[in-house]
C-alpha cells in the first residue's frame, strides 16, 4: 500500500535516489559483475540440494549446509586446476632435464616432418638451422634472459591473485546466496512482481528453470563429451588418459577448452611418433565437441527450457561471445524471457 502522506514528487524524487545509488554500486562494484553472475547462476543451481532443510527463525537454511555446499563448489572449480599444477610439479624436473639436453646437443628432428607435404623441405631445413645443433638451440634459449623470465613471472602472478580474488568474491556471494536464499528471493519475486505485473511469480520461476536447466545440461554434456573423448585417449595410447579426460571433462565448460586439452594430447602422440594415432585423436575429439556444442546441448537445452532450437543455439553462442563463459547460462535465460514476453504480447 502507498504512504498517503507521500507525494508524487517524493516518490520521483526516490526512484532518481534509487537509481543514481544503483547506478553508483554498479560503477564501483563493476570488477565484480562476473563473479556476481557466477554465483547467482551456481546458487539456482544447487538450491535444490537444500530443500527439506529446516530453516531458522528468520527463514535461513543452516549455516553448516550452505558452508559445506560452497566448499564442495570451490573444491570442484579448483580441481582441474590443482591436478594440472600438480602434474606440471612433477613433470618440471624432466622438462629441465631436456631442456639442458637441447642447449647441450640439439633436438632432433622428427622423422614426420621432411613428410609434410609443400612445406616440409622448408620446415626441415629450419629445424636444421635452429633447433638441431647445440649452437642453433643456444641462441633460441639465450634470448630468454632474466628480465623476461621475470617479467612472465610477474604476469603470471598477477593473473593468479586477481583470479583467486574473484574466485573468493564467488564463493562468498555463493555462500550468501543458499544461507540467505529463502528472503533473497521473495524480495526478487517482489520486484519481478512489481516490474512485470500479471503472472509475474510464473515468468520468475521460468527464468530460475532456464538457468538450472542450462547448468544441469552444460555439466552434462561436458561430462559426457570428456567420457568419450576419454576412450579416444586409452585406445590410441595417450599417456595418462584418466588425467586427460579429467582435463577434457572440465575444460569442456570453456570456450574451446576441450580443443586445447585433445589438441595437447595429438600433439604428445606426434611428438612420440604416433602421427595416425595423433590425427585420429584430434579428428574424434572435434567430431565429439562440434556434436556435443552444436546439436546435443541446444537441443537438451532448449527442449528442457522449450526453447527452439535456433533461439537456445543463438542465445549460448551469443552469450559467450558478449559475456563470457557466464553467457553460457545467462544467454539462455535472455531468450526464454524474450520468448514469454512474445508469447504475453501476442496473446
Amino acid at each position: 500500500m502507498p504512504d498517503p502522506g507521500v507525494t508524487r514528487a517524493d516518490e520521483r524524487r526516490r526512484k532518481w535516489i534509487a537509481l543514481a545509488a544503483l547506478a553508483l554500486a554498479l560503477w564501483i562494484a563493476h570488477d565484480f559483475l562476473t563473479s556476481l553472475l557466477w554465483a547467482l547462476v551456481l546458487a539456482v543451481a544447487l538450491w535444490p540440494l537444500l530443500r527439506g532443510m529446516r530453516a531458522d527463525s528468520h527463514g535461513n537454511t543452516p549455516v553448516w549446509a550452505a558452508l559445506g555446499i560452497t566448499a564442495a563448489t570451490g573444491l570442484v572449480l579448483m580441481l582441474p586446476l590443482a591436478a594440472a599444477a600438480f602434474e606440471a610439479a612433477q613433470e618440471s624436473g624432466l622438462a629441465m632435464a631436456w631442456l639442458q639436453q637441447a642447449q647441450a646437443s640439439g633436438i632432433p628432428q622428427p622423422q614426420w616432418l621432411a613428410g609434410i607435404p609443400l612445406i616440409g623441405g622448408r620446415l626441415t631445413g629450419l629445424w636444421q638451422q635452429y633447433l638441431a645443433t647445440s649452437s642453433g638451440t643456444g641462441r633460441l634459449i639465450a634470448q630468454l634472459d632474466a628480465n623476461t623470465v621475470l617479467a612472465w613471472t610477474k604476469n603470471v602472478a598477477l593473473q593468479l591473485a586477481q583470479g583467486s580474488l574473484l574466485l573468493f568474491v564467488t564463493l562468498v556471494a555463493l555462500f550468501t546466496l543458499l544461507h540467505r536464499g529463502a528472503a533473497i528471493g521473495a524480495r526478487g519475486m517482489e520486484l519481478v512482481a512489481r516490474s512485470v505485473g500479471r503472472d509475474g511469480d510464473a515468468f520468475a520461476e521460468r527464468m530460475v528453470d532456464a538457468i538450472r536447466v542450462t547448468v544441469v545440461g552444460t555439466v552434462f554434456v561436458a561430462l559426457a563429451e570428456g567420457a568419450l573423448i576419454g576412450v579416444g585417449y586409452a585406445v590410441a595410447g595417450v599417456p595418462k588418459p584418466v588425467l586427460f579426460a579429467l582435463m577434457t571433462a572440465a575444460f569442456a565448460m570453456l570456450p574451446f577448452g576441450a580443443w586445447f586439452v585433445f589438441s595437447i594430447a595429438a600433439a604428445v602422440l606426434l611428438v612420440e611418433g604416433s602421427t595416425v594415432a595423433a590425427a585420429l585423436v584430434f579428428i574424434y575429439g572435434a567430431a565429439v565437441m562440434l556434436i556435443g556444442d552444436n546439436i546435443v546441448q541446444p537441443a537438451l537445452i532448449g527442449r528442457r527450457a522449450q526453447l527452439p532450437f535456433l533461439l537456445a543455439l543463438i542465445g549460448i553462442f551469443g552469450g559467450i561471445g558478449s559475456m563470457g563463459l557466464v553467457g553460457l547460462f545467462v544467454g539462455p535465460v535472455i531468450m526464454t524471457a524474450l520468448l514469454i514476453a512474445i508469447r504475453e504480447w501476442l496473446d
